[in-house]
């Protein structure tokens, strides 16, 4: 999609973009908001298009982002307190992207081969049961779930021995779902395999796409009375946690697949796919001068295209926008190694070893770019710096996920980025600096 940032420059203030992420979409359809940070102009908004990255909000306080794709899914190890559960409750608090579709089921919470919770059947609830001795027994509910698609709500799955009940709450307490059903036998297969959120058998069953807020287990038919013996709530993890401890004791999993992962969302960002999405604009005038960036992203899964490319401006003269003395890259992945750097005119400068990985979390890329002195920092630290004539700089494009051919797309998370068309002080800098690793707790 293309996206014209001429709303958000003011030639009255020395600032060219200076943007944070914001809401501006219910969480069903998320689309960002480039905050105008700088007096006059309004904020620029992202429209709805089918090559734009995704916006990423917390629901409350935060949630798992699951993307329905095989080997992204929530898990806690196996234990024995999930055995031979004669009774027992579970209940997801949960948005699903489609709680409708009947075209295929999506997991909430599963002990495989022993009980599986889905969706499926036009919103019905389906419960997959194997006795002691192995046999299944499909369980479904009566009545639809009745919920439209994106809504956040809690589903409880409760059996009381021979008994099956169902029950929602989407803001409103507690209602069944239907009655109650009785089956013929009220045993549980025994196995050494973990509690399972949005997917089941290793992940790789029924992947759900949605948002989950809360995953419990009760060993009994009365949650409202008693505590459960398993208790995930997403918020007990960190923003893009691989695992935390729950408020039950129990080591949960966060097991991630791909370039669009599962993710814990603790704080709002734009997702780059690495092969679809990306943003396209100008900035209505030249910048001449080169300035000072600011880039708040992590990397996903295999990092995306070569050279993928986090932020970079051209002339609008220029085609391919980077062997040109009017173009600068300020920020990007170092061909296909996991190195970061910044490029300028035939040749990547900067480079900051394995800084373009998974692995690093999030971080705060940093560069100066001015004529005759440029140098860049990742997290305030190995300063890479080179003395390079920009005085033949003239941009008027700018790529964020892209080269102006549409190629060369970054795997990454974007939470901030900040374009000042001017240097800045050194004070003026660590403001900035200081600022952005407080708000996303980058070192």
């Amino acid at each position: 999609m293309a996206l014209n940032l001429s709303t958000l420059t003011d030639s009255s203030t020395s600032a060219g973009i200076l943007t944070d992420l914001a809401k501006s979409a219910s969480n069903l359809d998320l689309v960002a908001s480039l905050e105008n940070r700088v007096s006059g102009g309004a904020n620029a908004t992202q429209t709805t298009a089918s090559n734009q990255p995704r916006a990423h909000v917390p629901l409350g306080d935060g949630h798992l982002y699951l993307p329905g794709v095989s080997g992204n899914y929530a898990s806690a190890p196996t234990s024995t307190d999930y055995d031979n559960l004669a009774s027992f409750t579970t209940e997801t608090e949960v948005s699903l992207t489609d709680w409708n579709d009947t075209s295929n089921a999506q997991a909430l919470m599963a002990r495989a081969y022993s009980w599986e919770i889905r969706v499926q059947d036009g919103g019905k609830i389906l419960v997959v049961n194997r006795n002691s001795s192995g046999s299944q027994y499909n369980i479904i509910s009566t009545a639809s779930l009745g919920l439209t698609n994106g809504t956040l709500a809690k589903v409880r799955v409760m059996r009381d021995g021979y008994d099956w009940s169902f029950y929602k709450d989407d803001g409103s307490g507690f209602v069944q779902v239907g009655s109650t059903v009785t089956t013929a036998q009220n045993t549980n297969q025994v196995n050494t395999r973990p509690i399972e959120v949005g997917a089941y058998i290793n992940g790789t069953n029924k992947p759900a796409t949605g948002s989950f807020k809360r995953a419990r287990l009760w060993d009994n038919a009365s949650p409202d009375s008693t505590d459960p013996i398993l208790d995930m709530s997403f918020t007990d993890g960190d923003h893009k946690a691989s695992s935390f401890t729950c408020s039950t004791g129990q080591t949960v999993t966060i097991n991630k697949s791909g370039n669009d992962p599962a993710t814990i969302v603790r704080r709002p960002f734009l997702r780059f796919d690495g092969s679809a999405s990306s943003f396209v604009g100008v900035f209505n005038e030249s910048n001449t001068t080169g300035g000072y960036f600011f880039g708040v992203f992590s990397v996903n899964g295999d990092a995306g295209g070569s050279s993928g490319r986090v932020f970079n401006m051209k002339s609008s003269e220029d085609v391919a926008g980077y062997n040109s003395n009017r173009a600068f890259l300020w920020s990007l992945r170092n061909a296909t190694t996991n190195n970061l750097a910044y490029y300028y005119n035939y040749n990547f400068r900067g480079i900051h070893s394995g800084k373009f990985d998974p692995s690093n979390g999030v971080i705060l890329h940093e560069v100066k770019a001015v004529d005759g002195e440029q140098f860049s920092k990742v997290n305030d630290a190995d300063l890479q710096s080179t003395s390079l004539g920009l005085s033949t700089l003239s941009s008027e494009d700018f790529y964020i996920g892209q080269n102006p051919g549409g190629s060369d797309k970054p795997a990454i998370d974007l939470e901030a980025l900040y374009l000042f068309d001017e240097t800045l002080t050194d004070e003026e800098a660590t403001q900035v600096r200081d600022y952005l690793n407080a708000k996303s707790s980058i070192y």
